[in-house]
């Protein structure tokens, strides 16, 4: 039944993409020629055509027909911009190969610029009715949680986003889950019979958060699932290496399963270095006055240099040093000394909310995240990327665990999950955790979400 509602809103909204594609393309003929004769021209009628067989491969294919619950707007617009830039293209190859040369390139540009912003439009005024529903109760999932302490992100995100429109009926596991956990819903045993439990209670979804799940009991509980026709969700961090990162090589003729800790695909990395440095220079080139600006602020304010450099650890443990404009006074370093005691921060990071060794310039450079503008400079270096995890000082790296060394395997960013979820709130083992799901997980997309939100972080004022 729930395939079959799904099954139904994505027909629905691939006709509302397809439906809105054409809408934007009579208008695009209309504001380009300053009247509609053509709209029963033939040539308007086969591009109308194809815009259907066009949007409906796309809108399938890219998913921008699906209503996720979770989904950011940041994802949305990806997706709208992807589908927006493939059909149009699809659409100028198409008129070149019918000869349409008379229409011109203009009409496909307006037309992919309306095609945007109404398909993103009417998507995020969708997104944010059925989210207002959910807060207020509608159209919710009840859930079943089976996990250990790796569950606890999980289960803040599922509280944090009312919206999403989960609700946790109950939650079993260990211990340490309930420690942290118990509060939030029911809590029951680890020996508690699951199917026992989905008869008698109204349960929409189960869902396994296990640093080391047991094999046979992932077999059974979604076997389960399967024979109630119940969803079974699993997120395992060994699971998702396996999922996502095993390739067959061959040496020779002697084939070798490989596993790699860090994305691979060719194509998007060098997508991702080439937009690093076009970015860069871009952002070193037309920021220059802002960077004149701070500097100058800086000079006034406090005596010392403009930049502070420092060494940190990057890609797989090279060094190199890390450029920030200067937040605080000259013998900041000496004073750390006599602060450690003040430390807000678990872990071998060192932070304090309101640290005296910063300056007055240095707190609205850190509150707006400015400070880190001069590491484009290690972007266009290619020490650095733009999004990527956070490059760490080396004697934090000395006191990591061996899983966490793990968070080197990928080139360090200027931004990353971290710094756009809270920064300083986050534990210092749940932040190495954010960083190896974003290795792990890793694509274009992921980055164009998390720049999307690092800009919303600075515009509102959340860095420390």
């Amino acid at each position: 039944m729930l395939k079959e509602k799904a099954k139904a809103i994505n027909t629905l909204m691939t006709m509302v993409d397809i439906i809105l594609a054409i809408v934007c393309f009579n208008l695009a003929l209309y504001l380009e020629f300053g009247r509609v004769s053509l709209l029963h021209h033939k040539d308007s009628i086969i591009l109308q055509l194809l815009i259907i067989i066009f949007w409906t491969l796309l809108s399938n294919g890219m998913g921008t027909n699906i209503m996720y619950r979770s989904r950011p707007y940041s994802a949305v617009l990806f997706n709208c911009l992807g589908l927006t830039i493939a059909g149009t293209l699809l659409l100028i190859l198409s008129a070149w190969a019918f000869n349409l040369f008379y229409l011109g390139i203009k009409i496909f540009v307006i037309f992919a610029v309306i095609n945007l912003v109404l398909t993103f439009g009417i998507k995020t005024i969708t997104y944010q009715m059925l989210k207002s529903a959910r807060k207020k109760g509608f159209n919710y999932l009840n859930l079943i949680i089976l996990g250990d302490r790796s569950a606890v992100p999980f289960i803040r995100q599922i509280m944090k986003h009312p919206e999403w429109g989960y609700r946790i009926a109950a939650i079993i596991g260990t211990n340490d889950l309930e420690n942290q956990c118990g509060t939030v819903a029911p809590f029951l045993p680890e020996n508690t019979d699951i199917e026992n439990l989905l008869r008698e209670k109204t349960i929409d979804e189960v869902v396994v958060c296990k640093e080391s799940p047991n094999l046979g009991e992932i077999e059974e509980l979604a076997q389960i699932c399967s024979d109630v026709g119940v969803i079974f969700r699993m997120y395992s961090s060994f699971f998702n290496m396996l999922a996502n990162k095993t390739q067959l090589h061959f040496f020779g003729t002697t084939p070798f399963l490989t596993i790699s800790n860090s994305p691979t695909n060719y194509l998007e990395l060098k997508a991702k270095e080439i937009f690093d440095r076009l970015f860069s220079f871009g952002v070193l080139l037309f920021l220059s006055p802002v960077y004149l600006a701070i500097a100058l602020a800086i000079k006034i304010d406090s005596k010392g240099p403009v930049f502070f450099k420092q060494k940190r650890v990057g890609l797989r443990g090279r060094k190199f040093l890390v450029y920030k404009f200067r937040t605080m006074v000259v013998n900041a370093e000496e004073l750390r000394q006599q602060l450690l005691e003040k430390n807000e921060m678990d872990g071998p990071v060192f932070k304090i909310t309101d640290d005296p060794r910063v300056t007055k310039v240095g707190r609205f450079l850190r509150k707006t995240s400015l400070d880190e503008l001069p590491q484009f400079f290690n972007v266009l270096l290619g020490e650095m990327s733009v999004v990527g995890p956070r490059p760490p000082l080396p004697d934090e790296v000395k006191e990591y665990e061996r899983w966490q060394l793990r968070r080197l395997s990928m080139k360090p960013g200027i931004t990353c999950i971290w710094q756009v979820s809270g920064r300083n709130n986050i534990p210092f083992e749940e932040w190495m955790k954010m960083d190896l799901q974003y290795i792990d997980n890793w694509s274009l997309k992921l980055d164009f979400i998390i720049f999307l939100k690092t800009i919303r972080t600075m515009i509102k004022g959340d860095g420390k």
